[in-house]
C-alpha cells in the first residue's frame, strides 16, 4: 500500500471516471452502477485511499463532526446506540461528539446551539424534552435527525420504533397469560413520545380485550434510572393492600427501571414471576443474563443505529427531496419474568 496521500481527482483519473462518481461510490449514494461501485471500492482499498474529510468540510463550510445528543449515556440502550452510530460514521471519516443532556431541556438547547455555532455537519438528537427545543429545530441550517423520538413541531427525517405496537404486544402477552390487573411504570410520559406511545398501546390492548384500566395501578413521569424502579416497587409494595387488589403483572417503561424493580422484589421476598409478572422494553444486554432473564420488547438497537448512521450520511451527501422516516417494528422477547396467572 502506498503512503502517498492521493486526492479524489487522482483516484478518478486512474479509474477513468469523474471525481463525483468516486465520491458517490464511497458514500453509497445513488447514481453508480453496482459493477462500477465494486471496481472503485476495490481500487481505493488496494491503494489505501481515504477522502480528506477536513478539506471537504472546509470547502462546504462545515467540520467533519456530527453531534449526537443523548439523555443519559449511562443507559445501556443509549450506549449501544451511540456505539453503533459512531462506528458506522467513523468509517466514512466523520467524528461523532456525544453530548449528555441529562434530560435537561436547557442543556439540550445549549448543545444544539453549540453544534450550529461550531459548524458541525449534522445533529442526531435522541431526546427532545421541551417544546422550546422542538420549535428551535426547524430554524437550523444544518441537517437534523431525530432518533427514537417524535415531536409536535418537527417535520424532518427521523428513525423510530413503533412504540404504540411495542406497548400493545407487551400488554397482549400478559393478557394472553390470563392477567387482568396490569400496572404500568410509565416513564417520562409527558416529555417522551416513546413513553406516551407505549402507554397508548397499553391502554388500547386493555380496551380491545375489555379489561378495565385502573390509574391506581400506574405510576407516571418516572425517569429511566434503576434506582427509580427500586423506589417505585417500594411505593407499590409497602402500601397496605390486599394481594387480590394489587396488579398481578406490570409493564415497565425500560429495562433499567425493571432491574431496579426486580432488585426490590428480590430483597423483600416477592417472587418473579410466581407473585408478579414483568414485561419491559429495550432488551439491553443485561436482560438476557442467566440470573435475570427479563421478558422485554426489543427495539433492535443495532438496526436503529445503522439506519441512523446511513440516513445521516445521506443527509450530508445527497439529501432526499422529502424527509425520510424509518419505522422499526418491535419484537417481544419472552424469557422468565412472565408466567400464566394463578389465583393467590
Amino acid at each position: 500500500m502506498s503512503e502517498k496521500p492521493y486526492t479524489i481527482s487522482q483516484v478518478a483519473k486512474m479509474l477513468g471516471v469523474s471525481p463525483s462518481t468516486v465520491s458517490r461510490a464511497m458514500n453509497n449514494a445513488p447514481g453508480v452502477s453496482d459493477s462500477v461501485r465494486k471496481q472503485i471500492l476495490e481500487f481505493v482499498d488496494e491503494i489505501g485511499y481515504r477522502p480528506n474529510t477536513v478539506a471537504q468540510s472546509l470547502s462546504r463550510g462545515r467540520s467533519n463532526m456530527v453531534a449526537l445528543i443523548l439523555g443519559d449515556i449511562r443507559n445501556p440502550f443509549y450506549a449501544d446506540l451511540a456505539f453503533g452510530i459512531q462506528k458506522a460514521l467513523d468509517t466514512k471519516g466523520f467524528i461523532v461528539t456525544t453530548f449528555n443532556s441529562e434530560y435537561d431541556y436547557k442543556k439540550e438547547k445549549q448543545f444544539i446551539q453549540f453544534a450550529e455555532q461550531y459548524n458541525y455537519s449534522g445533529i442526531i438528537l435522541v431526546t427532545v424534552n421541551s417544546e422550546e427545543a422542538d420549535k428551535y429545530l426547524g430554524h437550523l441550517d444544518i441537517p437534523v435527525l431525530l432518533v427514537n423520538r417524535i415531536t409536535k413541531h418537527y417535520n424532518g427525517p427521523l428513525i423510530v420504533t413503533d412504540n404504540f405496537q411495542a406497548g400493545y404486544i407487551a400488554t397482549r402477552h400478559l393478557i394472553n397469560l390470563g392477567h387482568k390487573r396490569i400496572g404500568f411504570l410509565a416513564g417520562q410520559n409527558k416529555s417522551s413520545s416513546a413513553s406516551s406511545q407505549r402507554f397508548q398501546g397499553f391502554q388500547q390492548a386493555l380496551n380491545n380485550y375489555q379489561l378495565d384500566y385502573h390509574a391506581d395501578y400506574c405510576l407516571y413521569d418516572l425517569d429511566w434510572r434503576m434506582n427509580t424502579g427500586y423506589q417505585a416497587a417500594e411505593s407499590i409494595f409497602s402500601t397496605p393492600q390486599e394481594t387480590k387488589q394489587r396488579p398481578s403483572a406490570f409493564l415497565i417503561a425500560n429495562d433499567l427501571l425493571a432491574l431496579g424493580f426486580m432488585n426490590y422484589c428480590g430483597e423483600h421476598g416477592i417472587r418473579i414471576p410466581e407473585d408478579i409478572s414483568i414485561v419491559s422494553f429495550d432488551d439491553i444486554a443485561y436482560s438476557s443474563l442467566h440470573q435475570i432473564q427479563l421478558t422485554t420488547v426489543s427495539q433492535h438497537v443495532e438496526t436503529m443505529s445503522k439506519e441512523a448512521a446511513d440516513l445521516m450520511l445521506q443527509l450530508l451527501t445527497d439529501p432526499p427531496k422529502e424527509p425520510k422516516r424509518v419505522i422499526i417494528e418491535p419484537t417481544l422477547i419472552v424469557r422468565n419474568t412472565t408466567q400464566r396467572y394463578q389465583e393467590p
